[in-house]
C-alpha cells in the first residue's frame, strides 16, 4: 500500500484543527477533536483516526454537529447525572461527562452519568485513560442513533445498532493504564471504511450481505448491501442490546435522535487502599503475563500496552498515512481553501 510521511503527529493536529477550524468549528473544539484523531492514528486505531475527518468536516458544515458545545445537567440524584450535549461535538461531551464524573466520584466514590444528544465520540479508551490518570477505574459506552444502524440483531437481516462500543480504564502504577477498548462487532465500521478507500477485502466473519450471508466485500458490509456481525455472534449482540438500554434508555431518548452515551468513574479508594489496589494488580499482571507463549504470539500484554508502545512508536518515529486517504484530505484542504506546510511538503502526485 502506497503510503505518505512520516508526518509529525503535532504537525498533523495541526493540520486537522485547520480543517475543522475552516468548517466552523471553534478554535478549542478544534483542537480538542483534531487531538483525538491523531491520538487515534498515533495507536494505529486508525477506524477513529484521519478516515473520520472528511464526515467531521462535512457534518460541521452542514450544522449537523452544534459549535460550540453546550453540556448541561438535566437532572442529578446524588452520584447519578442527566446530561444534554444539545447536538454539540460528541469529543467534548465526552470529555466533560467524564471530567464531572471523575469530580464527583472524588466525594462520593462513584459516579454514573448519561448523556443524551451528543455526536460521535472517537476512540473510546481516551475518556477511560484521563480517568486512569487521575487514579480512577473509568468507563464509558456509546449508542448510536437510527442514521448509525450498521448491525442487525442476531439472526436477522435488519440493522437495528450501532457498533455500541465499551470501553473500561484501570489505573496501574507500574505501566501503562489496563484498557478494554472494543466495539460490540467483529470489525469497526471505520474499519470497512478504510477497506474501501484502500481496496482490502474485509477479514472472515466481519459481514453479512443485505441476505444475510457472509461477504468480505466491504462494499456490501454496511447499509443498504448488508450489515457488520457482532462480536462472538449471539454474545455480542447481547452486549449490544445491554449497551443500548445503558446509554439510550436510560438517557430516555429511544430511539434516540443523536447518539448517547453511559460515562461512569469509580475510586479505587472507596474500595479498598490504593496500595492494596497497585499491588493486587501487579500480581494479576505477573501471573497473566509470565506463563507460556503459544507459537507466533511473541509475547503476552494486558490490553491497551499495545495501543501505549504503537503510540510511543509513532510518536518517536512518525507516522503514515495511506495515499489514498491523503489524497482525499488534499481535496479537502482545497476545497475548504486551507493552505498548511503538511501540504506542500506532501501533496498527492497526479
Amino acid at each position: 500500500m502506497a503510503e505518505v510521511g512520516p508526518i509529525r503527529a503535532a504537525e498533523l493536529a495541526d493540520l486537522v484543527r485547520a480543517l475543522l477550524a475552516a468548517a466552523g468549528v471553534v478554535d478549542r473544539e478544534a483542537r480538542l477533536v483534531a487531538a483525538h484523531v491523531v491520538d487515534a492514528e498515533e495507536r494505529e486505531n486508525r477506524s477513529q483516526g484521519l478516515v473520520r475527518v472528511p464526515p467531521y468536516v462535512r457534518w460541521a458544515r452542514s450544522g449537523e454537529i452544534a459549535s460550540p458545545t453546550t453540556v448541561t445537567v438535566e437532572r442529578e440524584a446524588g452520584a447519578a447525572l442527566v446530561l444534554d450535549a444539545h447536538n454539540g461535538w460528541g469529543h467534548v461531551a465526552a470529555s466533560d461527562a467524564m471530567a464531572r464524573c471523575i469530580a464527583r466520584a472524588a466525594r462520593t466514590g462513584v459516579c454514573l452519568a448519561v448523556v443524551r444528544n451528543t455526536n460521535h465520540i472517537g476512540r473510546l479508551g481516551a475518556y477511560v485513560e484521563a480517568a486512569a490518570d487521575q487514579g480512577m477505574i473509568g468507563l464509558i459506552a456509546c449508542a448510536g442513533n437510527p442514521k448509525s444502524s450498521w448491525v442487525a440483531p442476531w439472526g436477522g437481516i435488519k440493522p437495528v445498532f450501532g457498533t455500541n462500543p465499551l470501553a473500561i480504564g484501570f489505573p496501574r502504577r507500574d505501566g501503562p493504564p489496563v484498557v478494554v477498548d472494543l466495539s460490540t462487532t467483529q470489525g469497526a465500521r471505520g474499519n470497512v471504511l478504510l477497506a474501501q478507500k484502500v481496496g482490502q477485502l474485509l477479514p472472515d466473519g466481519w459481514a453479512f450481505d443485505s441476505d444475510g450471508n457472509p461477504t468480505r466485500d466491504p462494499h456490501r458490509a454496511l447499509p443498504p448491501h448488508g450489515t457488520l456481525a457482532p462480536l462472538g455472534g449471539h454474545k455480542g449482540y447481547a452486549l449490544a442490546v445491554a449497551i443500548e438500554i445503558l446509554c439510550g434508555v436510560l438517557a430516555g431518548v429511544w430511539p434516540p435522535a443523536s447518539s448517547a452515551n453511559f460515562v461512569g468513574a469509580i475510586q479505587v479508594e472507596a474500595f479498598l487502599p490504593l496500595d492494596t489496589y497497585h499491588r493486587s494488580l501487579a500480581e494479576l499482571a505477573a501471573e497473566i503475563t509470565s506463563g507460556p507463549v503459544r507459537p507466533g504470539a511473541g509475547e503476552i500484554r494486558l490490553p491497551g500496552e499495545g495501543s501505549a508502545a504503537r503510540k510511543r512508536r509513532n510518536a518517536e518515529g512518525g507516522l503514515r498515512i495511506s495515499s489514498e486517504l491523503w489524497g482525499e484530505i488534499a481535496t479537502l484542504a482545497r476545497t475548504l481553501g486551507v493552505a498548511h506546510p503538511l501540504m506542500s511538503a506532501w501533496a498527492p502526485q497526479p
